[in-house]
């Protein structure tokens, strides 16, 4: 932490040996002595610009200072007077201030004193999704699950209650939310064709206050044309356009709902109709990528289940990745991948390259992204990094110079590994079993006693991805069959199991709250019902540091399966109910 405090008398001591503070009066800077506020920087080393102001309204008496952290704590030099309508303008462009909006000068506004400092989170750019607490299903191209805009409702002291609000209006296997601002929200679903009412994809606009809906646009309807129904997703780019992936197309959406361009995928060595693109990431530069997956040709099965119920799901071709320009809605790459590809690709941009990270069967491949065009690294190999009874693994997720991922997918005989690989060095990697060993519920070990590869017992499910949080250097790992999360800590020695706690869940987690304060949420599906199969689930959050339950909601209808509890503006959060009921939870201290 770096305090700076220069007064008058001391600045009038040491003469022109101090830095001069540039000094605002209604826009114009001057040179002048004395700084008006204290600012205390934390977290990680972000240097900034910013100008403070007494009354950011005018501005009158601005100054500029530089700090290196997006945490900041602010408070006076002037005793005894509390100034309502401080003001913070970041001159670093793409940076905001969260849970507040600037004035049409770009000051935010905040109350301050001498003895009442001011907690500011200042949100670094997060391309190529629009700026906005939630634009992208995971929050970033690097799939962390942390959103840092995001706030806690209740008590970091625990004892919380939880209040809900229920949807009037039935919005279909909900699957992710997008937001512009605290009013323009947007919820994407439809996708789960073996659910009852699930007849494809649609886009909807929710009143927050109501969660009913402005507008509702059915983009597809496969109880009709029979194709196959299969969640895709949607995300806001900086052009602040909606863009939703549902089938074999690209949809392009105005914030009114109405379709500006659909965009026909190609479908590789499968026919359209068993063709799914699930999902979509971005480059930072703005190019999406997509990926295919397929259903057995000639089977009619809908939804997830294909991928297990088929006669012989693994009868598929490889997948295709392909590559998007946004602003033409043309395909600008199209290449065949070695082998069927599960999980959704995940983006980071390293050395000042974009690369996208896939997962095959049993290893893992990464191809540059340059204006487009994939090139596959052949130098990054980390080889062979499944067991004899593990299954696939779960999408890849960022965390600093890592990248994250979780065997079993599907039911598994062997124990879940969390691996770490090194984006550097493929070859320095890292893997721990932090439930191995772990008792599993009798109930739930029956129901998948013949699950596993081959038929064997199932000892281990983790439909989820990780969650990893870059700032504390902490990675959350879920498996639905032991009924676990588990935190663990990365650094030059492996991964460590920092603290578990039982809690079953099919749900990927979400991480909300500052660096200092963070909170992880999940689901938890109540004993003694079957992950996968249950009818209800309570939403919970835990201090992400210790563990520590903070609250639990009243217990809710079952959540749409491989989703995530999806974070809202003032410490609320969106849970997206299977059978269509959207609900908003609201954490506040009893």
């Amino acid at each position: 932490m770096h305090m700076r405090s220069f007064f008058p008398s001391l600045f009038n001591s040491l003469g022109n040996f101090l830095l001069l503070t540039s000094f605002c009066i209604i826009g114009n800077c001057y040179a002048g002595p004395g700084l008006f506020f204290n600012v205390s920087a934390t977290g990680a080393p972000t240097p900034l610009n910013i100008k403070l102001a007494l009354d950011g309204r005018g501005p009158l008496s601005c100054q500029n200072y530089s700090v290196n952290g997006l945490n900041l704590i602010i408070n006076t030099t002037i005793p005894n007077h509390i100034y309502s309508f401080a003001g913070i303008k970041i001159d670093n462009p793409g940076y905001r201030v969260a849970g507040l909006s600037p004035i049409k000068n770009g000051y935010y506004l905040f109350s301050v004193s001498d003895r009442s400092p001011a907690s500011i989170l200042i949100i670094p750019p997060n391309p190529p999704w629009y700026p906005s607490l939630e634009a992208f299903e995971h929050y970033n191209s690097g799939r962390s699950h942390v959103f840092p805009e995001a706030t806690f409702g209740g008590s970091y002291l625990g004892n919380n209650t939880v209040d809900i609000l229920s949807s009037p209006m039935v919005y279909p296997s909900g699957y992710n939310m997008a937001y512009l601002n605290p009013d323009n929200i947007f919820i994407y679903g439809g996708g789960y064709g073996d659910v009852a009412g699930s007849v494809g994809a649609f886009a909807a606009k929710v009143d927050p206050t109501t969660l009913g809906p402005n507008w509702y646009n059915q983009l597809i309807n496969t109880s009709v044309n029979g194709e196959w129904d299969y969640p895709g997703s949607m995300g806001i780019l900086q052009d602040g356009f909606i863009y939703v992936s549902y089938g074999y197309r690209l949809a392009k959406l105005n914030k009114n709902g109405a379709v500006i361009n659909t965009l026909i995928l190609p479908t590789g060595d499968a026919e359209p109709q068993n063709t799914s693109f699930n999902g979509f990431n971005a480059t930072s530069d703005g190019i999406i990528v997509m990926k295919s997956v397929y259903r057995q040709a000639g089977c009619s099965i809908q939804g997830p289940d294909a991928l297990l119920n088929c006669p012989d799901p693994s009868d598929v071709p490889s997948s295709i990745l392909i590559s998007v320009d946004p602003k033409t809605m043309r395909v600008i790459d199209n290449i065949t991948l070695p082998a069927p590809v599960g999980a959704r690709p995940t983006i980071s941009a390293f050395n000042g390259k974009n690369y996208v990270y896939l997962l095959e069967p049993t290893t893992a491949i990464r191809y540059e992204v340059n204006g487009g065009k994939f090139i596959l690294d052949t130098s990054w190999n980390p080889g062979t990094i499944t067991l004899s009874g593990q299954t696939l693994c779960t999408s890849f997720v960022v965390i600093n110079d890592w990248v994250v991922a979780q065997t079993n997918t599907l039911p598994a005989s062997t124990a879940l590994d969390v691996i770490a690989i090194n984006q550097g060095d493929a070859s320095k990697q890292y893997r721990l079993q932090p439930f191995a060993g772990d008792p599993i519920p009798p109930l739930v070990a029956a129901a998948f006693s013949n699950q596993g590869p081959g038929g064997t017992p199932a000892i281990s499910w983790a439909p989820m991805s990780v969650s990893a949080d870059p700032e504390n250097n902490l990675i959350y790992a879920s498996d639905s069959l032991p009924g676990e999360i588990a935190a663990i800590t990365i650094s030059s020695n492996g991964l460590q199991t920092v603290w578990k706690a039982n809690q079953t869940t099919t749900e990927f987690t979400t991480l909300i709250g500052p660096q200092a304060n963070r909170v992880l949420v999940g689901t938890d599906i109540p004993g003694p019902e079957i992950p996968g199969n249950n009818t209800n689930d309570f939403a919970v959050w835990r201090n992400a540091a210790t563990g520590q339950e903070l609250a639990r909601s009243p217990l809710l209808p079952a959540m749409t399966q491989g989703t995530m509890i999806q974070p809202y503006y003032n410490g609320y959060m969106f849970f997206e109910g299977q059978s269509g009921t959207l609900i908003k939870l609201m954490p506040r201290p009893l």
